[in-house]
């Protein structure tokens, strides 16, 4: 069994996945291993890492298709040693300080922990968010402290028990919200959401920004958002959820409005079509 489990789901990252690896490579003194799931990409990026594969401590795990995130993910997770999983993109880069929160991680296996990430101009990047359900979104702006929240998924630490315990990412979403849905299974079994210290920087220009124009990638995250809502929530509470952050755009940011609106259009208009067909089958 290994201390720690990196693992990496790759889909035509080009260079960025030698690069984490690379970092990886050179920073974490900790026993682990690295299991790289590849979706299938058709890219050098596997090929580009040639010699980490024959590297003991870094495998290649070959997908043939893209099973996107949560599915890889759990593929990679049902073969991982670590005691401690470390679920990372590979358009990240990890940097100093990073085994001293491997050792916190298996001194305190009892929480989900995060990272800072930072941007390429240095920015911050994974502030918290509330949960996007209207109590915690009214909690947020009134009693902060007492909101859940849940943060980006380009690093997440989870020991493998409490990675059971949550029942492993969700494969019902093909990308994007299975991070918020992990977050929220992590509140609802009483696991507690800390962050560690050390920065890794998240490059960006990773699989999914090359997939899509904006409004594609709006209305897959919108998509996925009805995902969570279904599955977990009322339809009542997924309105109140929408139109609580159809007004927050509106004034918090305005230009952004209309790409909202449509893919919110767009996302409803598929609905009807699918139940339409769902009605004419039965």
């Amino acid at each position: 069994m290994k201390e720690i489990s990196i693992i990496i789901v790759n889909y035509n990252t080009g260079k960025l996945l030698y690069d984490c690896l690379d970092s990886i490579r050179r920073r974490v003194d900790a026993d682990f291993e690295v299991i790289v799931a590849d979706n299938g990409s058709s890219d050098d990026s596997v090929s580009g890492c040639a010699e980490f594969w024959k590297d003991g401590r870094f495998r290649l795990m070959e997908c043939y298709e893209n099973l996107g995130f949560a599915k890889a993910n759990n593929r990679a997770a049902a073969v991982a040693s670590g005691r401690i999983l470390h679920f990372l993109n590979p358009d990240t880069e990890l940097e100093d300080g990073i085994s001293d929160d491997y050792k916190e991680a298996l001194l305190h296996p009892d929480a989900l922990y995060v990272n800072p990430l930072v941007n390429r101009d240095g920015s911050p990047e994974n502030d918290r968010m509330p949960l996007p359900l209207l109590k915690d979104l009214l909690l947020w702006n009134f009693c902060r402290r007492r909101a859940r929240y849940w943060y980006k998924g380009a690093s997440l630490i989870i020991s493998s028990d409490n990675f059971r315990r949550i029942g492993g990412w969700c494969e019902d979403y093909f990308l994007y919200a299975e991070d918020l849905d992990f977050f929220y299974e992590a509140w609802r079994h009483g696991i507690p959401v800390r962050q560690l210290h050390s920065v890794i920087f998240h490059l960006g220009g990773g699989s999914s920004s090359s997939l899509w124009r904006p409004l594609e990638r709006e209305i897959m995250v919108q998509k996925s958002n009805v995902i969570f809502f279904r599955k977990h929530f009322s339809q009542a509470q997924y309105i109140a959820s929408k139109l609580y952050f159809l007004f927050h755009t509106l004034f918090r940011h305005p230009r952004v409005l209309p790409l909202y609106l449509r893919a919110w259009h767009a996302v409803r208009r598929q609905d009807r079509d699918l139940d339409g067909i769902s009605e004419n089958r039965g």
